[in-house]
């Protein structure tokens, strides 16, 4: 627990690029141009659902993937977080929703620049996590407690975040 509570803060990253991604992105307390919008628009959220469609919202808005792919059932106020891309450098996003797909049905072979999100991977996603951060493809895996983040980039050293 002290090692996740030392490094959700960047502290001890030595890469600048996965630094800049955990200060900026993956748990900025600032609030971004649409959280008000949504908020209004989503009034009955929890603050836990709503902490968590915000983190959605700034992994989107920071990769702006041409295509975001959600295995599982989202609700609309999810799909509406996940939209706010507007230019396309990142091919794809794929995210896991609790529970989703069976072990046998994910993917082993994704594009470079693809991001894969996936919730919930101590308990119900764990068995795609383990298949997703075994891959040899992933080369920056997040693990932030409740969900992880995988990002397939062969110009990096392959390295395990333990936010």
């Amino acid at each position: 627990m002290i090692k996740r509570f030392f490094h959700r803060y960047g502290f001890g990253i030595q890469s600048p690029w996965a630094y800049s991604l955990v200060r900026n992105v993956l748990f900025e307390p600032l609030r971004y141009y649409a959280f008000d919008d949504l908020r209004q628009k989503y009034p009955n959220l929890s603050r836990k659902e709503r902490k968590r469609n915000e983190q959605l919202f700034r992994i989107v808005n920071h990769f702006k993937p041409k295509a975001v792919e959600i295995v599982g059932n989202a609700d609309e106020a999810t799909r509406d977080y996940l939209s706010p891309s507007a230019s396309h450098p990142s091919p794809h996003l794929v995210y896991y929703i609790a529970p989703s797909a069976p072990v046998h049905s994910v993917p082993t072979n994704y594009a470079d620049g693809t991001v894969i999100v996936v919730d919930d991977i101590r308990k119900s996603n764990i068995a795609v996590w383990g298949q997703l951060t075994n891959n040899h493809q992933a080369t920056a895996i997040f693990e932030m407690g409740y969900r992880g983040m995988i990002v397939i980039d062969p110009k990096r050293i392959r390295q395990t975040y333990t936010l």
